[in-house]
């Protein structure tokens, strides 16, 4: 089997069990949802854990026609291998398999440059048809590699918009990514047209 094609394979894999593994986090969390007056010991408790174990357990939902992950930090020095996603998911273990696109780690997968690889060696872009893994792209940031502007990146920016507005972490760029994670205690101006995604940052 070509290389492409075994990583391509070692990549659908992680994803299957990187969704197996948000089934049992969800089940846990059901679990808890339904012994948690028990658990908590007297009404009011009960019921503040059960509206968080309810929020718990939505968020945790699997959507069987999104991704659960779209990109892949491997950092130089061997410092780890992360996938990019919509959520946090974790083995048995409690190791990450997925990281939420939020944590501060994953600010690389956006931030990250040929001139400013920020310790990234390899950043790569998954192309999916649905939630079906099709594809992917590689960055060689550490080598200098420019490959210009991704394809995967441009296909999923121009897939055409159908029913509610999807959500856009998979393309976001480093502007945008300064925008969305600046102190609530800053005021930012952000000029261009709806759905554009160009935004023009003031004071």
């Amino acid at each position: 089997m070509p290389a492409l094609e075994t990583d391509l394979q070692i990549e659908r894999d992680h994803l299957t069990a990187s969704r197996a593994a948000l089934k049992r986090m969800r089940e846990h969390a059901e679990d808890l949802f339904a012994t948690g007056d028990k658990v908590a010991g007297d009404a009011y408790a009960a019921e503040t854990l059960g509206r968080h174990l309810s929020r718990r357990i939505a968020e945790l939902g699997d959507n069987p026609d999104t991704p659960l992950f779209f990109g892949k930090l491997t950092l130089a020095e061997h410092e780890g291998v992360f996938h990019i996603g919509r959520r946090h998911v974790t083995d048995t273990a409690g190791e990450p398999m997925v990281l939420d696109w939020r944590a501060p780690m994953s600010r690389k997968f956006y931030q990250a440059s040929v001139k400013e690889p920020q310790e990234v060696d390899t950043r790569r872009r998954f192309g999916f048809v649905k939630a079906d893994l099709t594809s992917f792209e590689d960055e060689h940031l550490q080598t200098g590699e420019d490959i210009g502007t991704s394809q995967i990146l441009l296909d999923e920016i121009e897939r055409p918009r159908v029913g509610p507005m999807r959500d856009i972490v998979a393309t976001i760029q480093p502007e945008q990514d300064e925008l969305v994670r600046a102190d609530l205690d800053t005021s930012i101006c952000v000029q261009g047209a709806p759905g554009t995604g160009n935004p023009n940052p003031g004071l």
